[in-house]
């Protein structure tokens, strides 16, 4: 197992590049895996499929590509595609918000660099109207450098056709992505079935989508996308009749509103806001929505949070992260406060409102892609931890293609579940691959987020590590779990030998040659 003891932690700050696996540490392959790699069934070895595989291929389905086509059999091709390339090179340099605090410390940073690189000038020599024009043109200096420094954030506003540019744009991918994490979940907790999905910012309706794929039709009671765009709506609902109005759904139990509903807490088994903290205005906001959206999750239920795989989307998971994982650490605290009183004072409890407590101290864990619940170790290096998945892109006007060309996407995402850690779950001990594999010649470097917080680079070759971690190394992907741990190795104590007496060095005798 890769624990605390096993190596050192990194000091990120000093050293910016990953460390290696020590010599020390062996990798051992989950004795399940290593059988399907070893057999000899063709089925059975078939070793780029096995448990910890979450990395997939996904197409849309037919029906739904060709209402959307419909959708968008109104608009220009030509001018879709500019508009559609235009908007996603928008939404990939997109970032936060500024928060007031950062914006006073840029602006007397420029105020300051403006003063220095000033030639100094005498003032006392000037006539008034000479001092308001230096003065104005200071201001309009000052101005233009606070515009060039500053990032001007703006909330996307939609109408029809814009609406229509995103649906072409992005529907796709992040249809792709959140098809992926659903099936992780799938796969991982085969008891799980959703009976009510909330879909916080829900656009186009791609999540809604995914999942209905995932579980299918009949498995949901109810399926509520919140979007405060009335245009989104009326898109997605246009999406959900084939693309034709006053036609029948193709699927039932579906609600839309434009704000988030109250007093229905602990309600829904599957809450996700995708690409949705980058429209909200400041820190304070976010973090409030996320908490509400939290308060939102069942027992048992999933809280999924995903942005763009960008440095700044990182940023926006990262600190979401974070305030979770303190609101399950208080959480902690707060129920051994009370089970301490109530073996000290079995009396006061009984005035207290059971079911706040129950709402607000749920016991809780990260579920994917963190295998641990430590400070991301990419963090520190300034890097973002994202995860790609494989898509065919939307085929407008174009449904007959026989050859379908796919494309990546990254994603920075977090799943953290509303209930206990299951110590016995053989994923919780694998590490996650989270970079692309680097293939040398004879070996390949891998490099994954172990469960005790660390950022590893693991060279894997054939003659060391065998051929099976060899060939599950050479087919990995990021996203997929590493069905491997590691034990330390003992190393024999090194014994030093006696060094013998030096004596001192016989005098050479002179050798006498015959004439």
């Amino acid at each position: 197992m890769f624990s605390h003891k096993s190596f050192p932690l990194i000091n990120h700050i000093s050293r910016r590049f990953v460390q290696n696996l020590p010599k020390n540490i062996r990798l051992e392959l989950d004795p399940d895996v290593n059988k399907q790699t070893e057999s000899n069934d063709r089925k059975l070895a078939f070793f780029k499929q096995h448990k910890g595989k979450f990395h997939c291929k996904t197409e849309l389905p037919k029906k739904l590509e060709e209402s959307i086509n419909t959708i968008l059999s109104d608009i220009e091709p030509q001018r879709l595609n500019i508009d559609k390339k235009t908007l996603q090179d928008h939404l990939v340099e997109r970032r936060l918000p500024l928060e007031r605090r950062e914006l006073q410390s840029i602006a007397q940073n420029v105020i300051e660099n403006l003063i220095k690189t000033e030639p100094p000038i005498n003032t006392l020599a000037m006539s008034p109207d000479q001092r308001e024009q230096m003065n104005l043109l200071r201001q309009r200096e000052l101005v233009k450098r606070l515009k060039s420094s500053i990032y001007h954030w703006q909330p996307l506003a939609f109408d029809e056709y814009k609406s229509k540019v995103y649906l072409a744009a992005n529907f796709a991918a992040h249809y792709a992505m959140l098809v992926q994490i659903f099936n992780e979940i799938k796969r991982r907790e085969r008891d799980f079935q959703p009976v009510r999905l909330l879909d916080f910012g829900s656009g186009t309706g791609s999540v809604m989508w995914a999942a209905l794929h995932t579980w299918g039709k009949r498995t949901f009671a109810e399926l509520l996308n919140i979007d405060k765009s009335r245009e989104m709506n009326n898109l997605s609902q246009l999406i959900l009749q084939g693309g034709e109005q006053n036609k029948v759904p193709l699927v039932p139990n579906v609600i839309y509103r434009q704000f988030m509903p109250h007093g229905r807490e602990n309600t829904f088994d599957l809450v996700v806001a995708d690409h949705t903290l980058f429209e909200l205005e400041n820190r304070f906001d976010r973090l409030k929505t996320i908490r509400s959206l939290w308060y939102n999750v069942k027992p048992n239920g999933f809280l999924i949070l995903v942005e763009q795989g960008t440095i700044h989307g990182y940023s926006a998971i990262n600190e979401a992260r974070e305030n979770l994982l303190y609101r399950i650490a208080t959480s902690g605290e707060s129920k051994e406060k009370s089970t301490d009183v109530n073996i000290e004072e079995p009396t006061t409890i009984e005035t207290d409102d059971s079911s706040s407590s129950e709402k607000h101290s749920s016991p809780a864990h990260i579920f994917s892609p963190c295998p641990h619940e430590l400070i991301c170790p990419k963090k520190h290096l300034n890097i973002p931890c994202r995860i790609s998945t494989r898509y065919r892109p939307l085929q407008i006007f174009d449904l007959k293609r026989n050859l379908p060309h796919y494309t990546t996407a990254d994603m920075s995402y977090i799943v953290v579940r509303k209930a206990e850690r299951d110590s016995n779950d053989v994923y919780v001990k694998w590490p996650r691959v989270i970079e692309p594999i680097v293939d040398r010649k004879h070996h390949q470097h891998v490099r994954l987020c172990c469960p005790n917080g660390q950022y590893i680079n693991v060279p894997i070759s054939k003659n060391k590590h065998g051929v099976g971690l060899h060939r599950l190394s050479h087919h990995a992907e990021p996203g997929d779990l590493f069905p491997a741990t590691g034990e330390v190795i003992q190393e024999s104590p090194i014994v030093e030998k006696e060094m013998p007496t030096v004596s001192e060095p016989r005098k050479r005798q002179r050798r006498a040659y015959r004439t």
